[in-house]
């Protein structure tokens, strides 16, 4: 089967062409539109003006995910797309356009959960996965904890109490005057310290739970900034600069991987996969593999181009849902339901 996937839930727009094969799915292609240097200078993203640039993106992924996988629209079995969740002016570039193109040329058509994507990803080098398994998606906009019983299914365990981990790196590089995205920016500066700056204190709650908050890591590199603020002006070769987001990254993956020991051993979990755009980060990755492996845990880990918003993941996913009967009906949906 070969499927084009679509994605354009937010501000990367995408398309990518997989082949589902009996040992897994395999990248034909992959295209990828960054909007960093339209978002960058408002150090976050700006819904209208994503929504202006996946119009004008959407096209060129198209035709440079089928040429360079070397097929064209006869030769695709599928067509997969983001129903949502995500912003719905950004959702509807690729939503509308697929839904064009399946009906053109009388293509299959099937409309995907953004987070069914994330899961989908860790297929590619893990298509023989035990399950059950933990499913940790944590991105800019999502930190959710499921509990997958196969690659179509995810029930929520828990998920942040209020702002997204990868929030908290963008909102830190912001104050810090690292850049936009923040994530990498972060990463590096922390790769390159020789040492941690003050441990940041983790969130204690009333119910004695491993649940997450990340409203006061924010608040706590704010007040660190403001006592010294020099940091926001010694740039990311700076060593104290370089400590605290050392500081920073380690308190987000220990505070992510916390609960998962104890969750793995009440659900009977096999295996952990990580997948959204703060998997990419070094150190969870690492914390993660030392975890797993002291848990006995099979751990899945997409590559880093498949860990971000792209076609792929939502191809992959696509292969294994039924298609839509009358995909003419549907539209996107800024706030889909797993399940929907």
């Amino acid at each position: 089967m070969i499927i084009l996937g679509l994605e354009s839930s937010c501000d990367d727009c995408s398309a990518a062409v997989v082949e589902e094969t009996p040992a897994g799915p395999v990248v034909r292609s992959l295209v990828r539109e960054s909007q960093d240097a339209i978002h960058g200078p408002f150090g976050g993203v700006v819904p209208e003006l994503a929504a202006r640039g996946h119009l004008l993106q959407v096209r060129s992924v198209i035709a440079g995910a089928l040429a360079e996988a070397g097929v064209g629209l006869r030769d695709l079995d599928r067509i997969a797309v983001t129903r949502g969740p995500g912003l719905v002016g950004s959702l509807l570039a690729t939503f509308s356009a697929s839904k064009a193109v399946a009906w053109r040329h009388g293509i299959p058509w099937v409309g995907v959960h953004h987070l069914l994507g994330h899961l989908n990803a860790a297929r590619f080098s893990a298509p023989d996965l035990a399950f059950p398994a933990l499913v940790l998606l944590v991105s800019g906009g999502h930190t959710h904890l499921y509990l997958a019983q196969g690659w179509t299914s995810l029930h929520l365990l828990q998920k942040t109490r209020d702002d997204a981990a990868g929030e908290a790196f963008d909102k830190t590089a912001r104050m810090l005057n690292l850049g936009y995205p923040g994530g990498p920016l972060v990463d590096a500066c922390a790769r390159a310290a020789t040492r941690a700056a003050e441990p940041f204190t983790p969130p204690r709650f009333r119910d004695g739970k491993a649940s997450w908050s990340f409203s006061g890591l924010k608040t706590g590199v704010k007040l660190r900034v403001e006592r010294n603020p020099r940091l926001a002006e010694a740039g990311a070769t700076d060593a104290d600069v370089q400590g605290l987001c050392r500081s920073l990254q380690e308190a987000i993956s220990a505070w992510l991987l916390k609960p998962i020991p104890d969750l793995a051993q009440e659900h009977g979990a096999c295996s952990l996969i990580i997948s959204g755009g703060v998997a990419c980060n070094s150190r969870l990755r690492a914390d993660a593999a030392t975890m797993a492996a002291r848990q006995g845990l099979r751990l899945a880990l997409p590559e880093p181009r498949l860990c971000t918003d792209n076609g792929a993941m939502i191809a992959a996913a696509g292969a294994l849902l039924a298609a839509d009967s009358e995909p003419w009906s549907q539209n996107a949906d800024a706030d889909l339901k797993l399940g929907a």
